[in-house]
């Protein structure tokens, strides 16, 4: 379980407020005023209540200051990442470590609106969050816990908290309140796509994919052996065999490929004029993200270079080419907080990434809105050696002037479609 209060980047703090105007500074003022008043008057009734007011006020301060004291709220999580649907357990606890017992406490959770919870929730004094609340009384150095559950159903990045205990005296004349900052933050992967439909191709020589062509061989990989021939180099002779033979024998090597994948989500193209595109935005993340476990299951190299500002940086995503399940992972959490807005345009940000792409690698481009920029940007990448795959949501239009670069829609359930070559291929 993730505990809170590991990971607090700010203080905790405190804030107080009376029940009503009668018990504000203000109020108790005044009720002061007509006590002196009635005291002079001779007014006893009146000036005995407003006694018992003063008394009952000065108690309640003092209580209430001594109930925040050694009381601690916590919220723990089955976890904190997810794909789309995963419900995530939580589990709020007070805890008052101290004699003074209090009559009344309430534990409060923040979280985000529109976020699908399994529970009642309340407005909340944020914008853009709702509020799971708990009370309960609490007995001297006593426990009280609660269990629930919240649904991801969307990708995104999501902040938890912050986190509150509210308490106060048997009246309730002045409740206090301690807020806990939290950094955690629920994230909640891209949906993934069954894409084995989709090829692709690699011009790298050497790694773990096995070649059509023996163009290049692996030394790492010994399929067998063979005769010597005159102009074969002496650190291919197997000794080992040409002793059993009594004939000089050297060894052949398998022909592999490795397939290096850069994937590049283009940010920009999501935006038509002042509108963003958040349904095609959210296919081409998937697919992103489908594509990266695709690769890693394969066992080859991925990587994804976004010109998107990341919710929780504001940065572009450079996640160098790599293998295994913590490739996979820094993968999809990028993408689950890629945002609609840019970092710059992606010209640029290709530009300055390109120079640390791999020699043959394979870069697949996912994008919405063609832009002449961007078929600019493909067709160099294309005459530096590179292979290249152009995959676009939403429809492609006539109009649009594409080079003979392979293209493929996809639609909104993951379904590709070849899309054939039209106009002149610009840059050629």
């Amino acid at each position: 379980m993730t505990k809170y209060a590991k990971q607090r980047q700010a203080k905790p703090r405190i804030t107080a407020r009376a029940a009503g105007l009668l018990f504000s500074p203000p109020g108790l003022i005044v009720i002061c005023v007509v006590l002196l008043w009635a005291a002079w008057s001779g007014l006893t009734v009146i000036a005995i209540i407003c006694g018992l007011a003063i008394s009952a006020a000065g108690l309640s301060v003092i209580w209430g200051h001594l109930a925040l004291k050694n009381l601690r709220g916590e919220c723990s999580f089955s976890d904190l990442r997810g794909f789309p649907g995963d419900k995530v357990e939580f589990k709020l606890r007070m805890i008052n470590r101290k004699v003074l017992p209090l009559p009344w406490a309430e534990i409060n959770l923040d979280v985000p609106t529109g976020f699908p919870i399994n529970e009642k929730a309340s407005e909340s004094d944020l914008d853009g969050f709702v509020k799971i609340t708990r009370s309960s009384p609490l007995l001297w150095y006593s426990v009280m816990s609660w269990k629930g559950s919240l649904s991801g159903r969307k990708r995104g990045y999501y902040r938890l908290g912050p986190l509150s205990v509210t308490t106060g005296d048997i009246f309730g004349f002045y409740p206090r309140t301690l807020i806990e900052p939290s950094a955690d933050h629920l994230i909640v992967y891209p949906r993934l796509f069954d894409i084995d439909r989709l090829t692709l191709s690699t011009a790298y020589p050497l790694g773990e994919a096995l070649s059509e062509k023996r163009w290049f061989e692996d030394p790492s990989r010994t399929i067998g052996v063979r005769d010597y021939s005159p102009g074969d180099s002496l650190r291919r002779i197997h000794w080992k065999a040409s002793a059993r033979r009594q004939q000089l024998q050297v060894k052949v090597f398998e022909s592999t490929t490795t397939l290096k994948v850069a994937l590049f989500l283009v940010a920009d193209s999501f935006q038509r004029q002042e509108t963003i595109l958040e349904d095609e935005l959210e296919t081409g993340i998937s697919m992103a993200a489908s594509l990266a476990s695709y690769c890693i299951e394969k066992k080859n190299q991925v990587g994804l270079w976004t010109n998107s500002r990341l919710a929780d940086s504001g940065l572009p995503a450079r996640i160098p080419a790599g293998s295994g399940v913590e490739c996979l992972v820094q993968i999809l959490e990028a993408l689950a907080k890629a945002t609609p807005a840019s970092h710059q345009t992606f010209s640029q940000f290709f530009q300055s990434e390109s120079e640390q792409l791999p020699a043959g690698a394979t870069l697949v481009f996912i994008f919405s809105r063609v832009s002449p920029e961007l078929i600019t940007t493909l067709v160099e990448a294309r005459n530096s050696g590179y292979k290249i795959l152009a995959l676009q949501t939403g429809e492609a239009t006539d109009s649009e002037i594409w080079p003979e670069i392979p293209r493929y829609l996809i639609d909104p359930s993951g379904q590709i479609t070849a899309v054939r070559y039209g106009g002149t291929d610009a840059g050629s």
